[in-house]
């Protein structure tokens, strides 16, 4: 849960995404999404278009 805030914090997330990055970063995965957000973080995403 601290994780989460804090990537609040850092990134400017709101709650649903800040989750997802925090999973991704405790499991080492990559963030498929359409949601430009996560370009804002250290992890980035993936377009799904791109992995097609």
């Amino acid at each position: 849960m601290f994780s989460l805030l804090e990537f609040v914090k850092k990134f400017g997330l709101d709650f649903d995404d800040a989750y997802q990055y925090t999973i991704a970063e405790k499991y080492n995965l990559q963030i498929i999404s359409f949601d430009r957000d996560f370009d804002r973080t250290e992890r980035k995403r993936k377009d799904p278009l791109d992995i097609l």
